[in-house]
């Protein structure tokens, strides 16, 4: 009784003994953690906003793993900032430092917490610069406790649309190049734009407007930019010049230069303003004059002389002043006499001298403004009836054709279209009477210049954003702007507020909006007959996936696509159900709860759109990039039949038996029919059978009953009249089968008086002789016959 005892305890300890030996081999096997690393040393929060770091675990073999869950956190200032399984939730504004800890490694996170920006607005709407001119843009924060920051100008992000016009740094603006771009400041979850405009000018003008050219000869231009304020520049090599044909002229910087006979029209452009020369190249001769532009005062001098120069490739230049026809457009506005111009009356004219089917024109302008310019002010102008902006007055510049300016306020006509809103005095002075609008006209020297005036007027309204995003339980704060040229006020409270949904999101009477649960809303503000909206999303995705980007499909196959969406706390959740898809085309794919169908051959994007997020799966049904058939060609005899197949390739490389799906044709329906890849032999004869799918289609060559040769077993036959003899027809194939087609076969007699022929039975009907050919399959043979008198 004791030895079974004694062996069961015995083999229960070394059972015992194994498991802890494995237990030991197991724990020395047990791979040694290097270190740790957090996703993130450093972020920035408003107070309720959340962020989240993961933390990796390195091992000592190289690999890596996710210890996120795993990792005990702690925060110096629980206060501040907290952090729970790599989610760290701001409270309230300073700085925290929050530990991760995990099997004895430790990293930390430097956690910064502003007040949460509920708004943010900025100090001008549009900047006009000069290049390498800086001006400053000033911002100001309001909090969520209400609280304002003037100078959020130096924390705030600024990025720039296109660094080459403009750079930005704190909000100092710096114009680069001439463009345009847009400016964006970025504060917590608040942004605003502002639109830069470098070297915009009013127009640019040349001084030359037509020049003529020797074949290899070059004469410069000079472009002159005016900007709003009335100042100009040179910026002949600042300028984008262009040839309208460079085969004829081209141009570098102002200088144009002829390479072969004929006309082109040369370009300068410099911002948004353009203006042309027309260049004409003549290999033989061109003429010229010493001015192109001739302006008199008439309280001046009246008279003055132009020498005109007749230019040859080989030979020095001519004055032909003297021979040239001279005329004028306007005699009552200048004359002209062998060159000498002499003004009349206020005016334009255009003085033309012709010599050798060449002509040169001369611009005349007697006391008459080529451009008139109202100083500080462009095509609007905003008054009010009270305070320092019920008057304004105005100064008008007049610029004449010589370049020189003058002041012409006292001179030019003033009127105003609605004096009961805006009156104006003879020299120039606005005074606004009530609110309205009117148009104000200064005329001088055939010239006119106008703008409109409104009086405590908005030129518009609008929202300071376009598009909102709160959270559940958040609030965001959306103002209504009225624009008065260059300046805005927040009219916000002047409003009338709504939502079309306040199950998702509520609107105070200020524009403070409230998210209420997950959705989308329309917010509406209604002011002075205007209707304004602004889109809220509450509680919606940050992020989308889908499982696959890219679906392959036959027609009437499915797939489905799963949808995974991010909240902004990280956590993910299948919304295929909850989103929106949409088909870009419904004949070849439509889609249903992430149910995907193909219709017929064709490409499609599936769209699933989830809150905020938008994202797009390419479809292709039944796109292939080849077919080929089983067998590239057959040969059958009248009667049989043959099963073709056909296989398509499709885009991803896969292959489809499409012999049901394809379309089929035979070029000779006498010689073989086919249906489903089905072929069936009807006469002698060739044919081609295609297959035709989508855009790819595959021919097939067919041969019925091809003959190697055709034989009678008679060849000479010696017959009495009334005689009739039966003769055999031999059809051998090109696969060496043989065949009797005596009836099938074609028999025909050359004499029939002396011969007929049926199915191969000949019979003698007078005497002579006469040539029986029987032809088969596009083969012939013949018998000879000889009929004798009975």
């Amino acid at each position: 009784m004791l030895k079974p005892r004694l062996t069961k305890y015995m083999v229960m300890m070394l059972v015992v003994m194994l498991s802890i030996s494995n237990v030991g081999l197991a724990a020395a096997a047990e791979k040694e953690l290097s270190k740790i690393v957090v996703s993130k040393n450093e972020m920035s929060l408003e107070v309720g906003e959340s962020g989240a770091v993961t933390v990796t675990g390195v091992y000592s073999d190289n690999t890596s793993a996710n210890v996120t869950i795993s990792t005990t956190w702690s925060s110096n200032n629980p206060s501040i900032a907290t952090a729970y399984n790599g989610s760290i939730t701001a409270k309230e504004e300073g700085t925290a430092t929050l530990t991760a800890s995990y099997k004895g490694l430790i990293q930390d996170v430097q956690v910064k917490v502003t007040k949460k920006v509920k708004a943010l607005s900025k100090d001008v709407q549009s900047l006009d610069l000069r290049m390498g001119e800086t001006k400053d843009i000033e911002l100001t924060a309001t909090y969520s406790d209400n609280t304002t920051n003037a100078a959020a100008s130096t924390t705030a992000a600024w990025t720039t649309s296109d660094e080459k016009v403009a750079t930005v740094v704190n909000g100092k603006v710096t114009g680069q190049s001439a463009g345009t771009a847009l400016i964006t400041a970025k504060l917590g979850s608040q942004s605003v734009t502002v639109e830069v405009n470098v070297e915009v000018v009013k127009r640019v003008d040349v001084d030359k407007k037509q020049v003529n050219l020797l074949l290899n000869k070059s004469e410069s231009v000079v472009l002159t930019a005016t900007y709003p304020d009335g100042t100009t520049k040179d910026v002949t090599n600042l300028a984008e010049w262009t040839s309208s044909n460079e085969k004829v002229a081209d141009v570098l910087k102002g200088k144009i230069t002829g390479y072969s006979g004929g006309s082109a029209k040369i370009t300068g452009k410099y911002g948004t303003k353009s203006v042309s020369v027309d260049v004409d190249v003549d290999l033989t001769s061109k003429l010229s004059a010493d001015k192109q532009n001739v302006f008199f005062r008439l309280s001046g001098t009246k008279t003055t002389n132009v020498v005109v120069t007749a230019s040859y490739p080989n030979s020095s230049d001519v004055n032909v002043t003297d021979q040239a026809v001279w005329t004028s457009s306007n005699e009552k506005v200048a004359t002209v006499f062998k060159g000498q111009i002499t003004a009349v009356s206020t005016g334009s004219a255009t003085i033309k001298a012709v010599y050798n089917d060449k002509m040169v024109e001369i611009a005349v302008d007697v006391d008459t403004a080529r451009y008139l310019d109202i100083k500080d002010v462009n095509d609007k102008l905003a008054m009010s009836v009270t305070g320092e902006n019920r008057t304004k007055k105005l100064t008008v510049n007049a610029e004449y054709i010589d370049a020189s300016t003058e002041d012409v306020t006292s001179k030019a006509t003033w009127a105003s279209s609605n004096a009961d809103v805006v009156f104006v005095s003879s020299g120039g002075e606005l005074i606004a009477y009530k609110s309205g609008t009117a148009t104000i006209t200064a005329a001088y020297g055939g010239k006119t210049v106008k703008f409109t005036v409104s009086v405590d007027v908005a030129d518009k309204y609008e929202m300071d954003k376009k598009k909102a995003a709160v959270a559940v339980g958040g609030t965001t704060t959306a103002k209504v702007l009225a624009m008065y040229g260059e300046t805005s006020k927040d009219v916000s409270e002047n409003a009338d507020w709504s939502s079309s949904s306040e199950k998702i999101a509520e609107v105070d009477s200020k524009g403070v909006i409230t998210g209420v649960a997950t959705g989308k809303a329309t917010i509406t503000a209604k002011i002075e007959g205007k209707t304004l909206t602004l889109l809220v999303e509450v509680g919606m995705a940050s992020g989308l996936e889908a499982d696959v980007n890219f679906v392959v499909l036959s027609a009437k196959e499915t797939q489905t696509v799963i949808l995974t969406g991010t909240d902004s706390d990280g956590n993910t959740k299948d919304v295929t159900a909850d989103a929106t898809w949409k088909s870009s085309n419904a004949r070849v794919a439509d889609v249903k709860k992430g149910v995907i169908t193909g219709n017929s051959s064709g490409k499609a994007n599936i769209t699933a759109e989830y809150g905020s997020q938008k994202i797009t799966i390419q479809v292709e049904v039944d796109v292939i990039s080849r077919i080929e058939a089983s067998e590239p060609a057959i040969s059958l005899k009248s009667g049989d039949s043959f099963d073709l197949k056909v296989t398509a390739t499709l885009s991803d490389g896969s292959e489809r038996d499409i012999t049901d799906k394809a379309e089929w044709k035979t070029s000779s329906y006498k010689v073989a029919q086919v249906n489903k890849g089905k072929v069936k032999a009807l006469n002698s004869g060739k044919a081609k059978i295609t297959a035709k799918y989508g855009s790819k289609s595959v021919t097939i060559a067919l041969d019925v009953d091809t003959l190697k040769y055709l034989q009678t077993d008679k060849v000479t036959l010696t017959m009495k009249t009334g005689d009739k003899a039966a003769v055999k027809a031999t059809a051998t194939y090109m696969d060496g089968s043989e065949a009797d087609v005596s009836k099938p076969a074609l028999w025909t007699s050359s004499r029939i008086a002396t011969a007929t022929v049926k199915d191969g039975v000949i019979q003698a009907t007078g005497k002579g002789k006469a040539t029986i050919t029987v032809s088969y399959a596009g083969v012939k043979t013949k018998i000879t016959v000889v009929v004798e008198a009975k």
